[in-house]
């Protein structure tokens, strides 16, 4: 077993949750922004909704790192959770791919094939542990 594939510690794991929990308040206070200088308007709403959804999976995956409350199918994340994230950063990068073909960003383009590869991989794993 080599560095990567040993369990980190607890000790780094609080760190990273108390880092989780820190960006989940940025996030919370993001919203509350939002909510008092917005006004009412629909981007006013989806924006909040992406918010308070970041905030919510922030605050999930530091309460298990914290709390060491491990999800009773392995990992961080629930299974639907890994299908969404990997669905939602996959596509993102695909509507990303052709604006950095045309602006003749290469590296850019890359990334965004290798982010959907890793997107994809996110997909199958989802699915191996559904089965499991």
């Amino acid at each position: 077993m080599n560095q990567y594939q040993e369990p980190p510690g607890r000790f780094l794991e609080v760190i990273v949750g108390l880092v989780t929990t820190f960006i989940a308040l940025i996030f919370g206070g993001l919203f509350l922004l939002l909510v008092l200088n917005g006004g009412l308007k629909y981007v006013t709403f989806i924006g909040g909704a992406f918010l308070l959804l970041a905030t919510y999976w922030f605050l999930v995956v530091s309460v298990r790192l914290v709390l060491n409350k491990p999800n009773k199918h392995g990992g961080l994340f629930s299974i639907g959770g890994l299908r969404f994230l990997s669905a939602f950063v996959g596509i993102s990068a695909l509507i990303v791919a052709p604006l950095a073909l045309y602006m003749g960003h290469w590296g850019a383009l890359i990334g965004t094939i290798c982010l959907s590869v890793g997107c994809y991989q996110g997909w199958q794993m989802a699915g191996r542990r559904g089965t499991a």
